[in-house]
C-alpha cells in the first residue's frame, strides 16, 4: 500500500498527462490531513460550479444502483475496485477507491482530466464521510 496526500501528485505531472493517479495502486489516505483541502474544493463547486466530471460520478451511482440524490455507495461494493481498476474512467474522469489509513473505510476519489477548465487533475473526495 502507498500513503499520498492528494492534490500533492498534481505537481509532478505534466499536463499531457490524462491523470496523475494509477487506479491498480492500492493508495491510502490520512482523512484528517486531507479535510481542510477538501472542504476548500467542495466551497469551489459552490463559488465556480462543479466540473462536468461530477456528471460522470452520478453516472456510476445510478448504474449501480446508488441513490444519486443522496449518494450511498458501500464499502462492500467498492472494496472490489480497490487497487484493481477505476469505478468509471472517461475523457473528463476517472473515479479510484482509496483505503483510510487509519480504518478499514473506503473512499471514492474523483480525479479531474485536463478537460475540467479550473479543476484539472483535481483529485476530490466524492464519499466524504467513507462509504457506508
Amino acid at each position: 500500500m502507498k500513503k499520498i496526500k492528494l492534490n500533492e501528485n498534481e505537481k509532478n505531472s505534466t499536463s499531457n498527462e490524462e491523470y496523475v493517479l494509477d487506479p491498480t495502486e492500492k493508495y491510502v489516505i490520512d482523512i484528517e490531513e486531507e479535510m481542510d483541502f477538501q472542504m476548500a474544493t467542495m466551497m469551489s463547486f459552490q463559488i465556480m460550479g462543479p466540473p462536468p466530471a461530477l456528471k460522470n460520478y452520478h453516472a456510476w451511482l445510478y448504474e449501480n444502483g446508488f441513490n444519486v440524490e443522496s449518494p450511498n455507495p458501500t464499502n462492500e461494493v467498492v472494496s472490489h475496485y480497490y487497487g484493481i481498476k477505476p469505478l468509471w474512467k472517461t475523457e473528463y474522469s476517472q473515479g479510484i477507491v482509496v483505503k483510510s489509513e487509519n480504518c478499514s473505510d473506503y473512499f471514492i476519489i474523483m480525479e479531474c482530466s485536463i478537460k475540467n477548465k479550473g479543476y484539472k487533475h483535481t483529485q476530490v473526495i466524492l464519499t466524504i464521510g467513507g462509504c457506508m
